[in-house]
């Protein structure tokens, strides 16, 4: 079993859960389910830590400073100070979701961008090739949109082309029935 960070073992040590568990069960089977916990909650809040990242690679690509980005949340409503933003992106600071919004507001990202971000250990989701994919997908969109103009182009010509033959067609019904 892996041996899970002091920190979150504190954590999760005051809890209700740990002082039933340690009343209910033998103490290695207690220590064990304690374990558990903490990695589990280790687990979760590696969330954080990842989104502060995130959060800090999106600054230093834009050449913000920490100052730029608390100035920016005030300017979405939320009283911070560039203190708060290193917690943020030292993962040493809980992020609220209305936080996560307006931070993926203030650096022009879509509001999913926040929470499907890939954890270190998930290599499955590299973030630059969903970024290739995603340019890829707004090009097909692109071409499709005009494709789909070219068509409908035709198509108004075409039916020009029909109200032509009927306007003819009835031109020449009306002329041989008054003949």
């Amino acid at each position: 079993m892996t041996t899970p960070e002091p920190w979150a073992v504190a954590a999760v040590e005051g809890q209700q859960l740990a002082r039933e568990l340690r009343e209910r069960l033998p103490a290695e089977a207690a220590d064990n389910s304690l374990k558990e916990l903490a990695l589990a909650r280790q687990r979760h809040e590696s969330w954080e830590k990842r989104f502060g990242e995130v959060i800090r690679r999106w600054r230093t690509d834009r050449n913000w400073s920490q100052e730029d980005v608390a100035e920016r949340l005030r300017h979405q409503g939320f009283e911070m100070h560039q203190t708060t933003v290193a917690k943020i992106e030292r993962g040493a600071r809980p992020l609220r979701v209305a936080e996560a919004a307006a931070l993926a507001e203030v650096f022009e990202m879509p509001i999913m961008a926040v929470f499907e971000l890939s954890l270190s250990e998930d290599r499955s989701a590299d973030f630059d090739s969903r970024h290739i994919a995603l340019e890829q997908a707004r090009k097909r969109v692109d071409d499709s949109r005009d494709n789909l103009y070219s068509v409908a182009q035709h198509h108004a010509y075409l039916l020009t082309e029909v109200e032509k033959l009927l306007l003819q067609m009835n031109q020449t019904n009306t002329d041989e029935v008054n003949e």
